[in-house]
């Protein structure tokens, strides 16, 4: 048996974790992360020089969405920006909210998947 969306997270900091992209295609919607990783995480690496955190990709993937609400926000910068801070994150069965600098997103989907790479 696989395991469950939460214990996807144990030794992840996701208030430190970062989004990247928002990919829309079809019915499914993918999050491209940088997940903060604690140090009892088995993929933890001591941070490179200037940054905060042991960042590991990964992505959030959404299919079958039945209920889906962006809301992007405008970020101000000149220059794109490669990492949103994240505000509130929540999964509760097949329902996902996030509020972060991209902006805000609600969901609920079918299958919801964490992927590392």
């Amino acid at each position: 048996m696989g395991k469950s969306i939460a214990s996807r997270f144990d030794n992840v900091d996701i208030a430190k974790s970062t989004l990247r992209a928002v990919i829309i295609n079809d019915d499914e919607l993918t999050l491209e992360m940088d997940f903060c990783l604690e140090p009892e995480h088995p993929e933890y690496e001591a941070p490179g020089a200037g940054e905060e955190c042991c960042f590991h990709p990964g992505m959030l993937k959404f299919a079958g969405i039945s209920k889906l609400n962006l809301d992007r926000r405008e970020t101000g910068g000149e220059g794109k920006q490669r990492r949103f801070a994240i505000d509130t994150f929540n999964i509760e069965g097949t329902k996902f909210d996030m509020a972060c600098e991209w902006g805000d997103i609600h969901l609920q989907a079918r299958s919801i998947r964490v992927l590392t790479e």
